[in-house]
This record gives structure tokens, sequence and C-alpha cells, in this order.
């Protein structure tokens, strides 16, 4: 269980914790929903007529693609996605669907090395470069998949190639509409704007897949980025004004899971892909719009306590943090589907 899966659960001990301590999260939304007003429309994929986009791998596709730029191509749940195509749970794929895929992942992940880089790569390749490396990252999304359901799901596009494929068989079978899309986002990316900067910083000022202190505590939890020590979450929505309050206890969900301050976060935000923008906010701001009545420190302190109920070697919060607070206005964050069609 993931971070974002303990907040589409209300009863969890991270969706109550945020609910008590962090009681305003529309304020945030609606200063969010305030500045997203100054950009241009989303860019929209085009899967076709009578084909539909598949939003949620395209939303991890992008991001495996920034990483890149950012010099980090493989995270951890890449690699052990590869390592988990071995495990048969339940009898699909066939087994030789499972040693092809795995075999094909081994060369995937010495393909991706080639990009690792201090010095990032460009947001835009030449073209047939791009459109390999798009490929690639869309694959590299589907081997997360894998990790992240622990195991085989139904599904999964890589349980449809055939035995013996190659890599480039599977690269071959990514649809079209996934290139274009991942295309036209780094194009945003490329443009003046956030993200070329960001991508100038230098290489110690630059975190991928960033996990924290307590990251186990939420039963395993990576961010997207902390980039010039602002944590930035990125969201490949079509529709940002549909960004609920779900996402904004996400963003603060991974601020308080850094118990020990080791990132030194000074700035949160959402950097929007498919329009280029980066709204954001400083942590004390950000936490002042979430109603917060304690300090950074004291709310992680009474943050680590409730998710560990107390165990051994987990702090005891301050005094302020135990005492009841006023029951929240509105009910704990339940996640919305930010993609089209999917709820």
């Amino acid at each position: 269980m993931s971070l974002t899966s303990c907040l589409k659960d209300p009863t969890s001990a991270i969706a109550r914790f945020l609910a008590e301590h962090l009681p305003s999260p529309d304020a945030a939304l609606s200063d969010y929903r305030r500045r997203l007003a100054r950009f241009a429309p989303p860019l929209a994929p085009d899967a076709g007529p009578g084909q539909r986009a598949d939003y949620r791998m395209l939303g991890h596709t992008i991001d495996h693609r920034l990483r890149i730029s950012l010099g980090t191509p493989t995270g951890q749940p890449i690699k052990e996605g590869v390592v988990r195509t071995a495990f048969d749970d339940d009898g699909w794929p066939s087994l030789e669907v499972i040693n092809t895929v795995h075999a094909a992942g081994m060369v995937l992940l010495e393909e991706l090395r080639q990009y690792e880089s201090a010095d990032g790569q460009p947001l835009a390749l030449a073209d047939e470069a791009e459109e390999r490396l798009v490929r690639l990252c869309h694959i590299a999304s589907s081997f997360e998949a894998i990790f992240r359901c622990v195991g085989w799901v139904r599904g999964n596009s890589l349980g449809a190639c055939r035995p013996g494929d190659s890599l480039n068989d599977i690269a071959a079978a990514v649809p079209d509409y996934v290139v274009d899309d991942i295309r036209g986002q780094m194009k945003l990316a490329a443009a003046p704007g956030p993200f070329g900067r960001l991508r100038q910083l230098p290489a110690t000022a630059r975190i991928c897949g960033p996990v924290f202190d307590g990251s186990l505590d939420v039963g395993g939890a990576d961010a997207d980025f902390i980039l010039d020590r602002q944590l930035i979450d990125c969201k490949a929505t079509i529709r940002p004004e549909r960004m609920s309050r779900a996402e904004i206890y996400q963003l603060a969900g991974y601020l308080l899971l850094d118990y020990s301050n080791a990132y030194r976060i000074t700035d949160v935000g959402l950097y929007l892909s498919r329009q280029g923008a980066l709204i954001g906010w400083s942590v004390q701001e950000f936490l002042d719009l979430l109603g917060c009545r304690l300090t950074l420190p004291e709310l992680r302190l009474a943050c680590q306590h409730a998710l560990t109920g107390g165990a051994a070697g987990s702090p005891a919060p301050p005094e302020a943090a135990l005492r009841p607070l006023p029951r929240p206005r509105s009910a704990p964050a339940v996640q919305e589907s930010l993609f089209d069609g999917l709820g």
C-alpha cells in the first residue's frame, strides 16, 4: 500500500491525521484554482477514432521521461518490477511470456543506463532517438506497475506480448499516440518556463523519486521530485481544475514523512505537465493555507507518533499536538480520478 492508497481509505492513520491537523485543504485548492486560471488549456492526447487513451500510463510515462532529463532514468520501482515479472502468482500470463518479458526487462535496464548522467539529458532529442526513448519509458511504466501491484495484474500490456518477443518487438507495440503525446508534453517542458530552469540546477540539487524516513509507515512512498529543495508532484491530468483535496494531502503527506528533515524542503508544488506550469507554495504558506496550528517539526513528530502508534524510537509529539482539535469541516480526503473516463 502506498501513500496514495492510504489516502483512498478515510480510516487510515495518515488520512485521519491529515484531516485532523490540516483541516482546511479547500483553502489551498482555492488558491491553486485561482492561479490555474492564468495558464493555457492542457494538451490532450489523440488516440484516434474509437480508441481510448490510457491516461494513467501516460502519466507514469511522462514522469519517467522527465526523470531522464534530470539524469535519473531507472528508479528502484522499475528495477524491482523487472525482478517481479519472474513471479507467476496466478497463472497469467503464461510462463513463456513471463520469461520473455523478464529477459526484455533486463535489456531495458541496460539500455536505460546510458541516460544516467549528472548533467541530465536534453528535454527533446532528435526524432528517432526521442521516439525510441518514449517507447522505453512507456515500457518502464508497465514494469513499475508490476512493482506497485506486487505482481502481475490482468490488463498489463506486457502480458500481451508473444513468447520470444524482443525488447524491440515490445517497443514497436507501444501505440503511436503515446509517442506523440509525450513529445508534446516534453515540448512544453522545453519551452521557457519552470521545468527548463529546474533542469539547469546542479546535480546535487536534483533528486528523483525521493523516499522518506516515514515511507514504510504508509507501506512505501516515493515522491516525484525534490528540485532545489522544492517537493514537486507531477500531474499529467487533462482536467487540472478537478484537482481535489487528495492531491493537496498527498503533497502534505510527503512533506510530513520527512521526519528528520533530511531533504530540508522549503517549498512544495504541482507541476502540470500538459500545461508546462508549476504552481507552488513555500512550506509555511502551504501549512497556513491548510490551517496548521503547529510548527513543521512539531507536526512531523506528531505524524510519526500517530503512524507508528508511539513505537519504540518514535519521539513523543509536543503536548499541543495531542490536544483534541475542532472537528474538521470536511471528511478526510478520498482520492478522485484525475484521468478522463476513469472517475
